[in-house]
């Protein structure tokens, strides 16, 4: 086999030097279209550059310039299958210098778009997008359906590589609309794969799975082996994903039967990576090493380096799990690096993640905080990046329209001057003059907007990254404790340490609910207590062994932060005495209420079905949870009413 290729290789060269050295065997039988259609054709991209160089040669003789930009299209296009990303901008440059030089419209969109690939090709992602709005604006003009859901398309994919998912949305909806009325169900069956890649980093999984799913049914219908294997590929990605590995294991198991069977190609890397990511979720760590293991193998033979990069990030957690903490961390050291080599900063923070994770198994504390540092300094500094590059398109945007107007307004300035001469000299002066006025206090108006509106950007930025910042520090406090639990045998101590994470449980949810929508700063008290309960609850499974029933009756009630804070703890106090002392082996139930009984007075109620309170326990001083609600209760104004028999049921009047 390998004599074979390296047979067909030196055939495949000695063919180009030839036609090379001769080329009237072909151009005098074949014309310079005909030869552009074989390009075109072609199924090697060296045949297809060799072809295409032909027929320029016989256009330059020719004087036909719109075979010349053709050809170097095509070839820029080769190029780029070929990743020689410098040759394929130098090609599309000079088509495009061709294509301006005679006004030839129709040809330069082409050109943009090659342009834009060999950008995308070197991660210029921003520069890229700007080529191809160039070419959109040229195929819109030019009517050329097909190459501008192309453009819309490849605008899509960069701007998912940004980070920036809606956007990306809106441009592949755009490319899909336009396939669909073209009746071309291949590329839009690509469309719809790309839209759900989105809702998947958008964490909206099942807006992801129908769109692959319609991915699916295309290619179903086209009978595309190849495709329809991707497809399952995505949908059991995406289960793995929405936490549901059986079904992930399902539909990767399918797709890899679509492939030959045996064949260990370089298309099954991906399935066999996810494949073992899913066996990884379900605990069986032997299956999930065999599954990337394999895809590493293939991967390197191959030469796929960021896939080799994201199978050692899995491989680094299989290991981790196994406390094989060697290897571990040789593999997520080659993620490490080779995300910083090929700039891949999502991954680099994934794998930032993975280490602490293995120093934190390994109780390796010290390095275990500084790479949840590294993570966290990351994760702000994508964030900014991210909100910093839409600032600065925004201001590209206004100060283009800006542009466009100053040359409107020249244009009808020296209109006026021309009549100025011809009529009434005095009256044209008269209306600059009040034209000017116009202008500055214009600008006066939108300098004031602008400036009121930046220290709004300025304020709301500085919250946001006040509540992530508390929310990190609450998040490790929480985890310290949790750990501490784990390796803990007192109970009693074991006990006090899970009440004060619970503790900062409850005002981490009210941080992190801040965080995550910065539209408010009031917080909905429903959703916020049920989770809180919930914790509460799980926080107890294997210590109360009895099942305990939660009744939350919440009513929509959105408070702020201090208050909801301060009824948090209170209902977290409470509802952990509840767990603790209520019940017996037999189980029980918890009721929590919290209704609006006046226009300004809420009504929090907790109680229990529990044993009650114990009569030798009335006399004794208050433990330090009933001494902080009673200390919550002051703070808020109000008075917490205790009673027994049977369970015990609290009671408080809170003033809003």
């Amino acid at each position: 086999m390998i004599l074979l290729k390296k047979s067909l290789l030196v055939f495949i060269s000695f063919f180009i030097v030839l036609n090379n050295a001769y080329p009237f065997f072909d151009n005098n039988n074949q014309n310079p279209d005909t030869l552009l259609k074989k390009a075109n054709s072609a199924k090697e991209p060296l045949i297809g550059i060799n072809l295409a160089k032909q027929a320029y040669k016989i256009a330059e003789l020719k004087k036909d310039k719109r075979i010349v930009i053709k050809s170097l299209n095509i070839i820029a296009g080769y190029y780029y299958d070929l990743r020689d990303y410098r040759n394929g901008k130098i090609t599309a440059k000079n088509a495009l210098s061709i294509a301006e030089g005679y006004h030839t419209d129709s040809l330069s969109g082409d050109s943009w778009l090659y342009l834009g690939m060999a950008d995308y090709g070197i991660g210029a992602f921003k520069q890229a997008i700007a080529e191809y709005k160039k070419a959109a604006i040229i195929f819109k003009n030019t009517n050329q359906l097909s190459g501008l859901a192309a453009v819309y398309l490849n605008i899509g994919i960069c701007e998912r590589k940004l980070s920036l998912y809606s956007e990306s949305i809106n441009y592949y909806l755009l490319s899909s609309a336009i396939f669909e009325s073209l009746k071309n169900e291949e590329n839009l069956s690509h469309t719809f794969n790309s839209i759900a890649l989105c809702f998947v980093e958008l964490n909206n999984y099942p807006k992801a799975l129908e769109y692959n799913k319609k991915a699916l049914e295309i290619r179903q219908k086209l009978n595309d082996r190849q495709a329809i294997a991707q497809s399952l590929n995505n949908i059991g990605f995406t289960f793995k994903q929405y936490m549901q590995p059986d079904s992930a294991i399902y539909y990767l198991n399918k797709s890899l039967a679509m492939y030959k069977a045996g064949s260990d190609s370089s298309e099954i890397v991906l399935t066999l990576q996810n494949l073992g990511s899913s066996w990884k979720m379900k605990g069986n760590l032997e299956k999930a090493e065999n599954y990337v293991v394999r895809s590493l193998h293939i991967a390197a033979n191959y030469g796929m380096t960021e896939e080799i990069a994201r199978g050692n990030a899995d491989l680094a957690e299989v290991y981790t799990q196994q406390k094989k903490y060697g290897p571990a961390l040789t593999a997520i050291n080659i993620t490490i690096g080779t995300s910083q080599k090929l700039k891949l900063p999502e991954l680099l923070m994934e794998a930032y993640g993975i280490k602490y994770n293995l120093y934190n198994h390994a109780g390796d504390y010290k390095n275990a905080l500084l790479y949840a540092n590294k993570k966290t300094d990351l994760k702000d500094s994508l964030f900014s990046v991210a909100k910093n590059r839409t600032i600065n398109e925004l201001e590209i945007k206004y100060q283009t329209d800006q542009k466009v107007k100053d040359i409107a307004a020249l244009s009808l300035k020296s209109s006026l001057d021309q009549k100025i001469v011809k009529q009434q000299r005095l009256s044209i002066i008269v209306l600059v003059i009040a034209a000017v006025l116009l202008l500055l206090l214009f600008a006066i108006a939108y300098n004031s907007f602008r400036v009121k509106n930046k220290a709004n950007q300025r304020i709301q930025t500085l919250m946001r990254d006040l509540h992530h910042r508390v929310k990190n520090n609450l998040q490790i406090l929480s985890g310290l404790f949790t750990m501490q639990i784990e390796n803990l045998s007192d109970e009693n101590t074991k006990i006090a340490l899970r009440e004060n994470e619970a503790r900062l449980t409850s005002m981490n949810l009210i941080h992190n609910k801040l965080y995550l929508d910065n539209t408010t700063t009031k917080i909905e008290m429903n959703d916020y207590l049920t989770k809180l309960l919930n914790h509460i609850k799980d926080s107890f499974v294997g210590y109360k062994q009895s099942e305990i029933n939660l009744r939350i009756e919440v009513s929509n009630i959105m408070l702020e932060a201090d208050k909801a804070v301060a009824i948090g703890l209170i209902a977290n106090e409470l509802a952990t005495n509840a767990f603790k002392y209520a019940f017996t082996e037999t189980g029980g139930e918890i009721h929590l209420g919290l209704k609006l009984i006046e226009k300004s007075k809420l009504l929090l109620t907790l109680c229990d079905n529990g044993v009650g309170l114990k009569e030798d326990n009335k006399d004794k001083a208050p433990s330090f949870g009933l001494r902080l609600v009673n200390l919550m209760a002051r703070q808020l104004n109000s008075t917490l009413i205790t009673k027994s028999n049977p369970g015990v049921f609290y009671q408080m009047e809170i003033n809003i």
